[in-house]
């Protein structure tokens, strides 16, 4: 993947992958229906919870290929031409992959009970990115400021599209603003990965207390996802902190 940041949320999620299906790995007991073995080993709520866990995991990764494809080639994309529609298609497209992504982050840190959603949840509200989102990819024309208590509607300056960055208009005031796409989405991609590594460490430590020799283990995935964040190598039999500039 070209971005480390993508690249890393990935990474996060397939770890995260990798823990509850080998928490699963045995199987249901008999007669046992595996909603509910599922919510017995993982220690859910609800056996359904598994469901919504297992769709979170998968629109994680898709949306991380989405937006690293984004990333790489802005919103030209591959083609040789400089086609308009592709430039909308593929900034809608970038904008709601961040959307969906955060609403899977957040499931899956809501039904792991993770004791910090709350604070999570402000931080995710608060993106930069989720704002141009309902601006220009949800409520275009029916975006409701709060503070204001007022409809707006906002439309992209046609012209000042490319590469990642792009300017918008509001056609209530006719005021314009400037947009780095790559700055907002590195900040969402780093917000992501700050959820799926807490929830990760409440995991192993809900579903790992009495095992020693698997925190012990987890804790080592947990110490290489952390040296992938910053760019850093994870060569076999040890942790090489090369950091790419």
């Amino acid at each position: 993947m070209h971005s480390l940041k993508a690249k890393a949320l990935y990474d996060h999620v397939d770890f995260f992958r990798d823990l509850v299906n080998g928490r699963l790995a045995k199987g249901p007991k008999e007669e046992e229906s595996f909603s509910d073995y599922a919510k017995r080993s993982l220690k859910l709520n609800d056996g359904k919870d598994w469901n919504f866990i297992c769709s979170g995991m998968d629109l994680i990764g898709d949306t991380s290929l989405s937006l690293d494809h984004f990333l790489r080639f802005g919103m030209e994309g591959v083609s040789r031409y400089n086609e308009v529609g592709e430039k909308y298609l593929r900034l809608y497209g970038a904008l709601n992959s961040t959307y969906i992504q955060q609403e899977a982050v957040f499931t899956i840190c809501k039904l792991c009970q993770l004791s910090e959603q709350s604070t999570f949840r402000d931080r995710l509200e608060n993106l930069e990115i989720r704002d141009i989102r309902h601006k220009l990819g949800a409520h275009s024309i029916d975006y409701i400021d709060k503070q204001k208590e007022e409809v707006l509607s906002f439309v992209p300056v046609r012209f000042d599209m490319g590469g990642l960055h792009l300017n918008y208009i509001n056609n209530n005031d006719l005021s314009q603003r400037s947009v780095n796409l790559l700055s907002g989405i590195n900040e969402h991609l780093d917000l992501m990965s700050d959820i799926i590594y807490a929830t990760l460490e409440k995991i192993k430590k809900t579903l790992y207390k009495s095992n020693p020799d698997k925190i012990e283990e987890i804790d080592k995935g947990l110490e290489e996802l952390r040296v992938k964040r910053v760019g850093g190598h994870v060569f076999e039999g040890g942790l090489q902190h090369t950091i790419l500039v």
